[in-house]
């Protein structure tokens, strides 16, 4: 049992770690467009920044957060505190 969820932990790691990457693309992306978009002239600036960050970004961070919620109650049924609270840190 332990194992198995062991094992589940290990693959959301991986997935947020892939999420974590694809976001930090994304944002690169947007970084270029912003800096294309300057060299438009402030109009196209502004049509830039009103679109972003974007479906996708708010997609992906969404999954992100949901992950890690999914992540810490796995580590709790793992890990059952006992009565004297929660660890230190």
């Amino acid at each position: 049992m332990a194992d198995e969820a062991l094992a589940r932990i290990d693959e959301l790691l991986l997935i947020q770690q892939r999420n974590h990457r694809d976001l930090a693309e994304m944002i690169e992306q947007y970084r270029s467009m912003v800096f294309d978009a300057d060299d438009t002239g402030p109009d196209e600036v502004r049509r830039v920044a009103s679109m972003l960050p974007g479906g996708r970004y708010h997609v992906l961070t969404t999954h992100l957060r949901e992950t890690w919620l999914v992540l810490q109650a796995d580590l709790v049924r793992l890990f059952p505190q006992d009565d004297e609270g929660p660890p230190p840190g």
